[in-house]
């Protein structure tokens, strides 16, 4: 790297040639020439560097092992183009075939994480990261913006593809390693208590709206009042079965510390899914449901029971929220049985609600979660389904398809969960 000497000469030797041929008449002509300048001068850095680096470098002897286990003979030097930030630089680099089996490879390419795609690692990693968090022509547009890259939208798509494939791969890798029991996570702080959140969400995919399963852990600290409030999110997303999602979800949470925290609390709307995925992955787990979604079924049964702008219905649902939060479920399931319905969908809506609350009365102890300091509310993974899934897969317009859907998945939840080295990882090739 550039140490401070050469940093300060080669500034002395770009500022007598500015002085020599360059002039502005404005602060914008000067920053306007200060980028041009240094694109300029990043360009002559890779024109000079790489061709020095491939061939010498890339030579490995008049032959190497093959794959298929015989030998590689060197045929000479092969060109290729080398997409940098900036500039495309033409290397010439050893190339090998196998007489046997067939097969060319030029080994120093795998060795710099190249594949047959013309750019770089690092800026595959830099679109994938700009678009996980934009759509693709926005995110091109960026870039040529702020950095004079340029890369069509199409071939930005592709990268994300690719790299997003890749980083499913090396978890899928991991989730297996890890229900083995061949790896054990390091956790370098024992986390006190971790909460996992599920919940679903939908996305037009593959021509029709799918669910997508959304988890994210994170660590409770209690707040001024003793309450926890989430810190550390991790974020998990993929439109698959739950029995695969809860593998891949339980991978992020060993590696948050489920395995050594002191205690853990499962969050959920009451779906049976994801209490099955608890049970399984959770062992002793404190199970959850979100009192805002309790709180909705009991809307939605007043309205069934007592009609939708009934004012008594209204007071009843009030009236049974505050006493499910500070007194648990009892009451409410002593008036479940006490009601008469009169027509098939009052009784239709009283047996659905009271299944809900009957299977679900031992996760909604509210006040003696409240006393523990626990979160009662689902708001991390509420809002995991807006900034995963809603501000990018459910844009004006958008139709994504299962592979896309999934590449841009893996890339935005690696960023919000601040895990932007699983991307800069899966986009050196294997």
């Amino acid at each position: 790297m550039i140490d401070r000497k050469q940093l300060s000469d080669l500034r002395r030797m770009v500022g007598e040639w500015v002085v020599q041929n360059c002039s502005a008449q404005s602060v914008a002509e000067a920053e306007e020439l200060a980028a041009q300048v240094a694109q300029a001068v990043g360009a002559a850095v890779v024109e000079q560097l790489l061709p020095a680096l491939a061939r010498p470098g890339s030579y490995e002897g008049c032959s190497r092992p093959c794959t298929c286990g015989q030998k590689a003979k060197f045929m000479g030097y092969r060109k290729r183009g080398i997409g940098t930030l900036s500039a495309v630089v033409d290397v010439e680099r050893a190339y090998y075939r196998c007489r046997h089996c067939r097969r060319g490879v030029t080994p120093w390419d795998g060795a710099q994480g190249l594949d047959a795609r013309l750019w770089t690692a690092h800026v595959k990693a830099l679109v994938v990261q700009v678009a996980a968090r934009l759509p693709y022509q926005e995110s091109v547009d960026l870039l040529e913006s702020l950095l004079g890259f340029r890369i069509e939208d199409s071939s930005a798509e592709e990268v994300t593809l690719e790299v997003g494939a890749r980083m499913r791969a090396e978890e899928a890798a991991l989730m297996a390693g890890i229900e083995s029991g061949e790896i054990t996570p390091f956790v370098p702080r024992a986390p006190g208590r971790l909460y996992v959140g599920m919940d679903g969400t939908s996305a037009h995919i593959d021509g029709s709206w799918h669910e997508v399963k959304i988890g994210v852990i994170y660590e409770g600290r209690p707040d001024a009042q003793g309450i926890d409030e989430a810190v550390d999110a991790i974020y998990v997303a993929a439109q698959e079965p739950a029995e695969q999602f809860g593998s891949r979800l339980y991978m992020a949470a060993a590696q948050a510390g489920v395995q050594v925290a002191r205690e853990t609390v499962v969050i959920g709307d009451g779906a049976e899914w994801i209490w099955k995925l608890a049970d399984h992955h959770y062992l002793g787990a404190t199970q959850i449901v979100d009192l805002w979604h309790a709180c909705e079924h009991i809307h939605a049964l007043a309205q069934a029971y007592y009609g939708t702008e009934s004012p008594q219905g209204k007071r009843w649902a009030q009236d049974h929220c505050r006493s499910l939060k500070t007194h648990g479920p009892g009451a409410l399931l002593g008036a479940l049985k006490r009601m008469k319905p009169k027509s098939d969908e009052q009784k239709e809506a009283l047996c659905r609600e009271t299944r809900y609350f009957t299977n679900n009365k031992h996760r909604m102890q509210y006040p003696h979660y409240r006393r523990r300091g626990m979160m009662i509310g689902s708001g991390p993974v509420e809002a995991g389904c807006k900034v995963v899934v809603g501000q990018r897969l459910k844009g004006a317009g958008m139709r994504w398809s299962k592979q896309g859907a999934d590449a841009v998945l893996a890339a935005r939840t690696a960023l919000l969960s601040r895990k932007p080295q699983l991307i800069a990882s899966a986009a050196k090739a294997a």
